[in-house]
């Protein structure tokens, strides 16, 4: 809204000859500075600088330029805080990079492409992160309900119940390396793969192409996928945006207030459809 101000004033200085400014981050520090509150004071400092305008231009006139940078200079050391900047720099690799780079591009930049420069670079590295901090483990059924984590197998043998549960962020950037670390399918005859996807309020349309064309990799085999713990809110979206049937022969068990209740479920259809292998004949002692 700023920048959107700043811009309809510009425009409109332009019609009584007046020069484009970007004095609304130093009005901002200077505000701070002064102990403002609320967005009123970037009301009553226009409002005030029209009344100063109109009635004491010629004094206005007289103030020495150093002086005005002077006071620029001071309002905006004044809003660094040490502890923020610190806290960023402990937060992570993130935030501490996108700080130097918004910092460096300001000194050499328009304050808003470096704050865009900032901006982009903080969704470059985030988007890198979710993809390297996406982890899939397998979920093994103890007594009593439980579960114990171990890796995820490399490939699904035939015959087998594979729980698999993912830690990170499973938007683009993270669905895609998913796809990268889901076991091999291509063996997994009379195999159910469950992916437990509780707490997922969001799957967007890449998590389901992967899904999509994992399922299908899964039953080219003879396999089948189960999604668990999906939020019923997701599971209504899809069908009503026509996702569901995209999925195919997905089978989806919605999360409930117990948790694991649903993986639980899926597990126990699994093994009921499970094939029974056939007998293997006495060895021939011939």
């Amino acid at each position: 809204r700023d920048f959107t101000a700043q811009g309809v004033a510009n425009l409109a200085a332009g019609l009584f000859g007046g020069q484009p400014v970007g004095g609304s981050v130093g009005q901002t520090a200077l505000n701070e500075t002064a102990g403002a509150r609320t967005r009123w004071a970037g009301i009553s400092s226009g409002g005030w600088m029209i009344a100063i305008l109109l009635l004491f231009a010629p004094l206005v006139g007289q103030v020495a330029t150093p002086t005005l940078a002077a006071v620029l200079v001071r309002a905006g050391w004044g809003t660094i805080r040490p502890a923020g900047l610190a806290s960023m720099v402990r937060a992570g690799r993130i935030p501490a990079v996108a700080l130097v780079a918004t910092f460096v591009a300001v000194l050499l930049l328009p304050v808003a492409t470096a704050v865009g420069l900032g901006v982009a670079a903080s969704l470059l590295l985030q988007l890198n992160q979710e993809a390297l901090d996406l982890r899939v483990v397998r979920m093994v059924p103890v007594e009593g309900g439980r579960f114990r984590e171990v890796p995820a197998p490399a490939a699904v043998a035939a015959g087998e119940v594979v729980v698999l549960d993912v830690y990170g962020s499973m938007l683009f950037a993270g669905a895609r390396t998913l796809q990268r670390r889901l076991p091999d399918g291509d063996a997994a005859s009379g195999s159910t793969v469950v992916l437990r996807l509780r707490g997922r309020a969001t799957l967007g349309p890449t998590f389901l192409r992967v899904v999509e064309e994992y399922a299908r990799r899964l039953e080219a085999a003879g396999g089948r996928l189960y999604l668990s713990g999906i939020d019923p809110r997701v599971a209504a979206r899809w069908n009503r945006d026509g996702a569901a049937s995209a999925l195919g022969g997905v089978r989806v068990f919605e999360a409930t207030d117990l948790v694991g209740e649903a993986t639980l479920a899926a597990l126990d259809s699994a093994v009921r459809v499970q094939p029974v292998p056939p007998p293997v004949p006495p060895p021939d002692r011939a």
